[in-house]
């Protein structure tokens, strides 16, 4: 059985560079989508903590946002970014000057994958921030610094080093999701070994180049992601030792 297959198609060019090429599509999309949720997780979590009696309809609108985000499949927001949002001329055009680097199906699966992650990133680092004792937030306002800059420097530190193996988990599931985006046309690992199985029939030996590229990739993350967990902890919490156990992210 396994004497039939021929592992040059994915080995040997052209098909060796269709999969280089997807490979670097797929760490593109996720290296920007960790990015892009990231700042805009970090953005939700801090307003739906906030206290101020003023901010309460931001609080409802961003609580609606997470929520929303969360319980809409990626697949139909993908699909809805690419054939709905960019069906529309001011999409287009504002997409335009991107155009020469990235494709449009390409801004709208990192549109989607970033909406998507940071409401997962931004419901996770609300509860880091509610896990730093309320004292300290206290402590730092009553030295003289405002609300914004007491959370900066004083709360959120501490709340990306509690919440990380959770948000780090969130970045390694936008690097598997970064497979969905081949069905709105972006040329991602999943598409090119698609194409290499159209023309050579050797689905095998396509999807399982496939399959392997994205578990080095999936494992180097997490082994990173690992690394950045303990320097954090280390750094907000002197007294933890560098040998000490690391949360464990899923792969």
């Amino acid at each position: 059985m396994f004497n039939d297959l021929s592992w040059s198609v994915v080995l040997d060019d052209p098909g060796r560079s269709f999969l280089l090429h997807g490979a670097w599509v797929s760490l593109q999309l996720a290296v920007l989508a960790i990015i892009g949720s990231t700042v805009v997780g970090t953005l939700v979590a801090l307003g739906r903590v906030s206290t101020a009696p003023a901010l309460a309809p931001l609080r409802w609108l961003l609580s609606a946002y997470v929520e929303f985000f969360r319980n809409v499949p990626l697949l139909v927001q993908l699909v809805f970014w690419s054939f709905g949002m960019f069906s529309l001329d001011l999409v287009r055009a504002a997409a335009a000057p991107l155009n020469p680097v990235y494709s449009n199906q390409f801004l709208a699966g990192l549109l989607g994958l970033t909406i998507y992650t940071s409401a997962y990133v931004a419901e996770a680092l609300r509860s880091g921030i509610q896990s730093v004792p309320r004292g300290q937030l206290e402590a730092a306002r009553a030295g003289g610094l405002g609300y914004w800059a007491a959370m900066r420097a004083v709360v959120l530190p501490q709340a990306f080093a509690l919440a990380f193996p959770a948000i780090g988990n969130q970045y390694i599931s936008a690097t598997k999701n970064t497979s969905v985006v081949m069905a709105i046309g972006v040329t991602d690992v999943v598409f090119q070994a698609q194409q290499i199985e159209s023309a050579t029939f050797a689905a095998f030996e396509a999807y399982t180049a496939a399959l392997v590229i994205f578990v080095v990739i999936c494992l180097a993350e997490s082994a990173l992601l690992a690394l950045v967990v303990r320097g954090m902890l280390t750094r907000v919490r002197p007294g933890v030792r560098t040998a000490a156990p690391t949360p464990a992210l899923e792969s």
